[in-house]
């Protein structure tokens, strides 16, 4: 396949921080080591911190990276600490509304002119043939694809990290239906307009090829990235005298209920199985501090908490635990986060906390670990402890979440 010219779009790319970042941020380094052109347009960092992502798009030439202004007030998504910043958020609050039909809290709300502009003067200056807009955002989607009836010959591939018009995420059920409507009329032009839609979520997809009657798309899930693995952990040991479980990132949703199971089943453990009590141990590696802690409070001497813990540090705790700990809310449920194709790679039993969905039958078809339910939480949790040689990954297709072998899928659908 000849070398293509892509144009990736994404407003939250390294070193804009978050993990918005990272998806574009892997399949742009992969995408030029398999030979092709790649050049970006992002918003510019208006943060004091940078994405943990930056590394992965060193060996890109910089000057293929075009960072625009956010042009979009930072307040509206930065803790209030005093009261100057809350009159800076009461002031925008009230006055974004006045600049959009449609989502005030879309952040490429403004970029119209400015990206237009820089997307045909890099179509004409680097021969562009293929665009590749990521959102959310989601506004400059819509600007993007407004230029596919001048660049007919131009493939323009849409990709949805997260929903846009439903399941209530980034401020669209608290806009009031005349904005929802209108942004559900820009999805559905964008979709109409896209040559493919590419989603890291298969619900997602099939949600929008049933309202829109998409041409042409096809999954790109969340995967692992092998250059995040420079070290050996097949043949490392555990040990036998402590059972490890951890739980790293944010605590998602209301999770007291899954809290205060724990808490009753390490009660029965202190009073009923005192020699499994002695063992257990939980790592708790958050962002931030988590309120449903407390509930554990009386069992303080079996877990640690820590937070921000560097992915190498990270890493190297996980391979030291015997099972993750996977919290997922209501939402989540049907959603592969970035985190288990790591966990995947690194074919660790999980132990999952969630309503029925999509990742509990497919913990349960594999064989990597047990879901746990409310009605049989101690039973369920007493068993995975005991047997956790039932959950070795035995025919997991593991390629499938791998970065490089994706990015070929990828350039596959570019032809």
């Amino acid at each position: 396949m000849n070398s293509k010219n892509i144009l990736i779009i994404n407003y939250v790319f390294p070193p804009y921080p978050g993990i918005g970042g990272r998806r574009w941020a892997k399949f742009a380094k992969y995408l030029y080591r398999y030979g092709h052109n790649v050049y970006v347009i992002a918003a510019q960092n208006p943060y004091s911190n940078v994405s943990t992502f930056i590394n992965d798009i060193a060996e890109i030439p910089k000057e293929n990276f075009y960072y625009l202004p956010p042009l979009y007030p930072k307040i509206i998504f930065s803790p209030l600490k005093n009261f100057i910043d809350k009159l800076q958020y009461q002031f925008w609050y009230r006055v974004l509304p006045l600049f959009t039909d449609g989502n005030y809290y879309d952040r490429s709300m403004f970029w119209k002119n400015q990206l237009q502009k820089k997307i045909v003067k890099l179509i004409e200056e680097k021969k562009i043939d293929t665009i590749i807009v990521s959102g959310p955002p989601f506004h400059y989607a819509y600007y993007t694809l407004q230029l596919k009836d001048i660049y007919p010959n131009i493939k323009f591939i849409v990709d949805y990290r997260d929903e846009w018009t439903f399941n209530g995420v980034h401020g669209i059920d608290s806009i009031g239906e005349r904005r929802k409507q209108k942004e559900i009329e820009k999805e559905k032009y964008v979709c109409e307009k896209a040559d493919v839609v590419i989603s890291c979520a298969s619900l997602i997809l099939e949600y929008l090829n049933k309202k829109y009657k998409l041409k042409n798309y096809f999954l790109l899930s969340h995967a692992y990235d092998k250059d995040d693995f420079n070290f050996s952990f097949d043949k490392k040991s555990l040990s036998n005298d402590k059972i490890i479980i951890t739980l790293f990132g944010n605590i998602e949703g209301d999770q007291s209920l899954f809290f205060e199971n724990l808490n009753k089943f390490l009660n029965v453990l202190q009073n009923q199985n005192k020699e499994l009590y002695q063992k257990i141990f939980f790592n708790f590696y958050l962002l931030s501090p988590n309120k449903y802690l407390s509930i554990i409070k009386p069992h303080k001497d079996k877990y640690i908490v820590k937070y921000n813990l560097s992915s190498e540090k990270l890493f190297e705790e996980i391979i030291e635990s015997h099972f993750i700990l996977v919290l997922l809310s209501k939402r989540s449920k049907d959603y592969f986060t970035t985190k288990f194709p790591e966990l995947f790679y690194m074919k660790k039993p999980l132990l999952l906390w969630s309503e029925k969905g999509i990742i509990g039958e497919f913990v349960k078809k594999h064989k990597i670990g047990i879901h746990l339910t409310k009605e049989n939480f101690n039973e369920l949790f007493l068993y995975a402890l005991s047997h956790p040689e039932e959950f070795q990954y035995t025919n997991f297709p593991i390629e499938e979440w791998d970065y490089e072998y994706l990015t070929n899928q990828l350039i596959n659908s570019l032809k």
